[in-house]
């Protein structure tokens, strides 16, 4: 029992210091918070931030991780089906309210959250299509698969700062009328065109 209340404790105190962190990245940069305000913030001591986060960077880059994850799990269980599908779960996950979308604006070091999806799709799903274009195709197919996959990225990054206005069922549709309806990159050859 001691065990759980302690888990709770620390699943709290990390919630406050994530939260706190969002308060303070709303009036400063990720560069100009140090752990002392953020410690204050979240009505924590120094040292209670120090067991669980080296520094705000190291915090970004496990939310970022967390919602990454995620987006992860809708890629694989939409791998191979419709794209409207996919895009609405993915849109659906992101306007949850407790799934701090906005923290994928922010740099870790290791670019920001939306670099990160767009690199982690690219790598993992687009550039295995790669295998069914010739050396004459190469080059197209790599700007292709950059332009398709950063410019529904672009899209996700302005709905979420625009605030989320229009509703996932919206989004998915508008994302989904701007892949090429010719769907070339799921293509072996001229003749399944």
């Amino acid at each position: 029992m001691e065990t759980k209340n302690e888990d709770r404790r620390v699943q709290r105190t990390k919630r406050q210091l994530e939260l706190a962190l969002i308060r303070l990245l709303q009036k400063k940069s990720i560069h100009k918070i140090s752990i002392r305000e953020l410690a204050e913030e979240a009505d924590i001591t120094r040292a209670t931030f120090y067991q669980h986060y080296r520094d705000p960077y190291e915090m970004i880059e496990i939310m970022q991780d967390r919602i990454l994850n995620s987006i992860q799990q809708i890629i694989n269980e939409t791998t191979g089906g419709d794209s409207y599908v996919f895009f609405f779960r993915l849109f659906e996950f992101l306007a949850d309210e407790n799934v701090r979308a906005e923290i994928l604006a922010f740099d870790s070091g290791q670019g920001t959250g939306y670099e990160r999806i767009g690199y982690f799709i690219h790598n993992n799903y687009m550039l295995r299509w790669g295998e069914k274009f010739g050396p004459d195709q190469a080059a197209n197919y790599k700007y292709y698969r950059y332009y398709i996959v950063f410019g529904c990225i672009a899209v996700v990054e302005n709905w979420i700062n625009a605030g989320k206005v229009e509703s996932p069922e919206q989004m998915a549709k508008i994302a989904n009328s701007l892949l090429p309806k010719e769907k070339m990159y799921l293509k072996n050859s001229p003749e399944d065109i």
